[in-house]
């Protein structure tokens, strides 16, 4: 191998190394990016803040938040709105993410999280029951929000 062929050899091999380091840098970035999100997400979820926890769903009307329950699938945020409404009233609820699953194209990604729901009452009484959520977010300027956001309650083994 000539000196020019080593020389154009390790360019190459250098450029791909540094893509694939730039690349893993770029989707370490933003899965921490959704990850705060969703932080930020759960604990406005606890402190029953309506107002900003409606901030973190998309102004779109093909929305869709689906509950654990027959009959809970709310489309676009007023509907949205009214059903938080009334949970918001009687409780607060977080979220135990024991396991977080995060993948993402561009401006769209995909997430599911295992766990357990934790159910404040207003009297203070607390509740755990296990929980898994799946969702789709989508980029709209520096923020990440739910198009889709799909909860279920399971009995755990």
């Amino acid at each position: 191998m000539s000196k020019k062929q080593f020389l154009l050899l390790l360019v190459f091999v250098v450029s791909v190394l540094s893509g694939s380091l730039s690349a893993q840098v770029l989707s370490d970035n933003v899965k921490g990016e959704i990850t705060k999100t969703l932080e930020l997400w759960n604990s406005t979820a606890k402190n029953s803040d309506l107002e900003k926890f409606m901030t973190f769903f998309d102004d779109s009307e093909n929305t869709l938040m689906v509950g654990s329950d027959s009959g809970e699938v709310f489309k676009g945020k007023e509907e949205i709105r009214g059903w938080l409404s009334q949970l918001f009233g009687f409780a607060s609820f977080s979220w135990e993410m024991n396991r977080v699953d995060i993948d993402y194209n561009e401006n769209t990604a995909w997430v599911f999280i295992d766990g357990k729901m934790v159910i404040e009452s207003k009297s203070g009484k607390i509740r755990k029951a296990p929980y898994r959520f799946t969702g789709i977010m989508i980029k709209k300027g520096d923020l990440w929000k739910w198009r889709l956001f799909n909860g279920s309650s399971y009995k755990s083994e």
